[in-house]
């Protein structure tokens, strides 16, 4: 597997996410409520050691689309993102840290406050790769 698939395999044991949703798209989602999109932005070399092995940064950005109607809905949403973060920090294992951050509003796909409002959470995946020498 590699760190797209973990990540995406991580997300989805989330149980809010699966309550409302069957799938987490990559690089895209629907302007339809309760649909997520997990794109990635990009893999960086942290540091090498002499033997090959890497410490590497994978950013992402999630993107869910939730109702919006009123505050209560947006207040709920903003919860279910704060939720999330703090769930997927605890992920963290020995070869695989997970940080969050920005959740909140990024775009409003109808011009519709009543339809539908997507949200970002921006996450990063500091992962370990052993040398295969």
């Amino acid at each position: 597997m590699n760190i797209i698939e973990i990540v995406k395999s991580i997300l989805q044991e989330f149980p809010k996410i699966s309550e409302v949703c069957n799938d987490i798209h990559i690089d895209f989602t629907e302007s339809e409520p309760t649909n997520y999109g997990l794109s990635s932005v990009g893999d960086t070399l942290v540091k090498e050691d002499v033997l090959g092995n890497q410490l590497r940064q994978h950013n992402f950005v999630l993107y869910a689309v939730w109702q919006s109607i009123n505050d209560y809905d947006r207040m709920a949403n903003s919860g279910v993102l704060l939720e999330l973060q703090m769930w997927l920090e605890n992920q963290s294992t020995d070869a695989l840290k997970i940080s969050c951050e920005n959740g909140m509003i990024y775009d409003i796909p109808d011009e519709n406050m009543n339809s539908s409002v997507r949200y970002q959470l921006q996450i990063q995946a500091l992962y370990k790769i052993e040398s295969e020498d």
